[in-house]
């Protein structure tokens, strides 16, 4: 497994992340073209459903946020029905949204996009988008400073909403100053921020063209156009680090004092996928906080936004959705808070589910019998695995034979296994607990009574099905067979 992606994707969890921005409320209005008007040769659509999700620099703080960050959102919003909107969302997705600022004068940002069969018709913005007030960009520096020093990154994600005035980003230079928090600026215009002197910066192509003042090119030509272009790209900028997007054309990284690479993506069916860019910057910014090496920050952000670009709408990407993304055995379960969400997934849809647990340290038709008839008995199979030192404490120092990621590959190969989670404990007790199983299968030669669990699968109500082992096939018996016949060099009898 590709632990140095997944620690540092866990690692997310750890992080106080404060993103600073316009919101943006997006609705989607799902319509259904049913007739055509007698007043003009158009279509009717009629209104089947609203979805309400946060866009702009909303939808970054959701991005941190479900990547695993608590996060902070500051931002000025009106006080009408789609800020209320907007509230609720931040609630919903625990997003910390304490020091944002109302002012009734203005009007909530909002992005109504009328769709029929997953296309956007057309789209209807309204709300403003003049500078805010000088006593309200007071309030937001005081309410910055009140708390960047609990942060380990801030994002900034301008959407030229009238957040980000001269004289705000004056005063915002003068409290960075006097904290080293890496800064992350997604704007349209990165010139804007360059006496901040960013951490990275984020432009995509377009935003690319104007700061450096080229003419559009099209395909593979524009990587080598901007790579030209590094040394400019820096000046007007003013940052360490320019992950310039390319949408179907991948990234190119720069870096100073280091080579620039591209890294490719493999373009996506994204005619309704909106909001990449956010999760991008909210990888980027999280990765960068998480101490990773510059081609490691790179890959992440690229795997997060490819996340999203397999979704509909505006979408977000979570931790476990990054972590699975780079997981080569993507039936284990990484940690508990997974299993749980798991578990509670599989309640929601009444399936019945089977729990067993062993060491598999060296599969055999033993193992194979036993997990083919625990999938029989329900929808799903769990299967807990003793971590290696937990099979220390139970065989000896001798054991495991192979490590807890080769059981794990072995065992993800199998169709009868639907997922797979370890535990360091001799005993599955706790992951019983956690997972209430409807049935319980043991191999071996117990009753239902005898083995180690049956208290608390009574308590539970769990079915209990023992399987006894089959002659001659486990594992210590294949070890001793395997060190009789170094020692002879003859096949041990039966």
């Amino acid at each position: 497994m590709k632990e140095n992606f997944i620690d540092i994707i866990e690692r997310f969890k750890t992080l106080k992340a404060l993103v600073i921005g316009d919101a943006v409320l997006d609705t989607y209005i799902i319509t259904k073209a049913e007739k055509f008007c007698r007043e003009a040769p158009v279509p009717v659509f009629n209104v089947h459903n609203y979805k309400q999700r946060c866009g702009g620099a909303a939808n970054t703080a959701i991005n941190v946020a479900a990547l695993g960050a608590k996060t902070y959102f500051l931002s000025v919003i009106g006080r009408d029905e789609n800020a209320k909107h907007l509230c609720e969302e931040f609630r919903k997705n625990k997003i910390n949204a304490q020091y944002i600022i109302k002012d009734k004068s203005r009007t909530t940002v909002a992005k109504k996009r009328v769709t029929a069969s997953s296309n956007i018709l057309f789209r209807i913005d309204e709300g403003t988008t003049s500078a805010i007030s000088k006593e309200h960009e007071t309030a937001l520096l005081k309410n910055i400073s009140d708390i960047i020093s609990d942060m380990n990154v801030i994002i900034i994600s301008d959407y030229e909403a009238g957040l980000f005035t001269d004289a705000f980003i004056s005063e915002l230079k003068n409290i960075l100053s006097l904290h080293n928090v890496p800064l992350i600026v997604d704007a349209k215009n990165i010139s804007k921020f360059a006496s901040l002197k960013p951490t990275a910066v984020k432009p995509n192509y377009e935003e690319a063209l104007n700061a450096l003042q080229l003419e559009k090119k099209n395909d593979e030509a524009r990587i080598l156009q901007l790579a030209e272009q590094e040394k400019k790209y820096f000046e007007i900028s003013g940052a360490s680090v320019i992950a310039s997007t390319l949408d179907v054309n991948g990234v190119l990284f720069f870096e100073k004092n280091k080579p620039a690479f591209h890294l490719a993506c493999t373009p996506q069916n994204d005619k309704n996928s909106i909001g990449a860019g956010d999760t991008f910057t909210a990888a980027l910014a999280l990765s960068i906080a998480a101490k990773a090496t510059t081609k490691t920050i790179a890959e992440l952000a690229c795997a997060a936004a490819s996340v999203v670009m397999h979704k509909d709408e505006t979408a977000g990407c979570s931790n476990y959705e990054l972590k699975q993304y780079f997981n080569p055995t993507p039936k284990y379960i990484f940690n508990e808070e997974e299993l749980i969400k798991l578990v509670q997934h599989l309640r929601q849809q009444n399936k019945k589910i089977v729990f067993t647990n062993g060491c598999f340290d060296i599969l055999h038709k033993g193992h194979i019998s036993l997990l083919n008839n625990a999938c029989k008995a329900g929808d799903v199979l769990i299967v807990g695995v003793n971590s290696d030192a937990s099979i220390k404490k139970l065989k000896g120092n001798g054991r495991p034979i192979n490590t807890l990621e080769d059981r794990i590959t072995v065992l993800a190969g199998l169709q009868s296994v639907h997922y797979l989670v370890s535990f360091d404990e001799e005993s599955p007790l706790h992951l019983i607990k956690i997972i209430h199983p409807d049935v319980f299968v043991k191999g071996g030669n117990y009753t239902k009574d005898s083995i180690p669990e049956a208290p608390l699968l009574k308590k539970i109500g769990c079915t209990v099905q023992i399987l006894p082992y089959l002659e001659e096939h486990f594992t210590t018996h294949i070890i001793d067979k395997i060190r009789y016949m170094q020692k002879t060099n003859v096949a041990m009898p039966a």
